[in-house]
Order: structure tokens, then sequence, then C-alpha cells
């Protein structure tokens, strides 16, 4: 049985439940070919379309360098701290170098650098 132009019966949560036999488990004294479980049928099929439900993965995707999405995400961030802690600390230097004071007094006008 085709719901538009895709097949009810493979391995998505929703194939599994219409390929059950029914019987009495969803309310359905009728049986299978009654009008009450065909209605049902449909309207379950209307309902997503005719693709089925999303299963999600049971494990994060890993990509061919052996990391995750989220891995890669952490690794570029840190990364990204790392840049800025080193573009701030030789922005405070040129500073400290061009007014003549000491780094320690300048640091503190810098996020990254006050914090160390």
């Amino acid at each position: 049985m085709n719901f538009f132009g895709k097949s009810l019966f493979s391995k998505t949560p929703f194939a599994k439940i219409m390929n059950r036999d029914i019987g009495e488990r969803l309310g359905n004294p009728l049986g299978e070919g009654s009008g009450a479980f065909m209605a049902r049928k449909a309207a379950l099929a209307a309902m997503t379309g005719g693709k089925g439900f999303r299963v999600p993965a049971k494990q994060p995707r890993v990509y061919s360098d052996g990391f995750t999405r989220g891995q890669r995400k952490r690794m570029r961030r840190d990364i990204c701290i790392v840049k800025e802690a080193q573009r701030q600390k030789a922005a405070c230097e040129k500073m400290a170098e061009r007014s003549g004071q000491s780094y320690d007094a300048l640091k503190f006008q810098f996020g990254c650098l006050a914090v160390r």
C-alpha cells in the first residue's frame, strides 16, 4: 500500500505500527479490513506526508578525521580563544611600548588579559 508515492512498509516506527497485528490493542474491534481501520491508517499516513516518523541517531556522526560535530565546534572555539588572547597580548605590548607605561598597568584594558 502506497500513500504519496512512498511505501509504508519499511523499517520506520510508523511502518512498524502499521505492520503490527492491530486487533484490540489500538481499539479496533472490527478488524484490519474495516473502514474505521483504513480511515485511521490513512489519517496517520496523511499526518506525516507518507514519510513516517523521524528516528534519531543512537550515536553522533563521526567524521573521517575521527571527531564529531560537537568536538570540531569545541576545538574551533578553543583555537579562536587562544588566537584572540595572543592578539590582545600583542596589542597590549605594542601600546606599552608606545606609551611608556608598564604592561601590567595596561593589561586591565584588555578583557582576555585582565583575568590572567
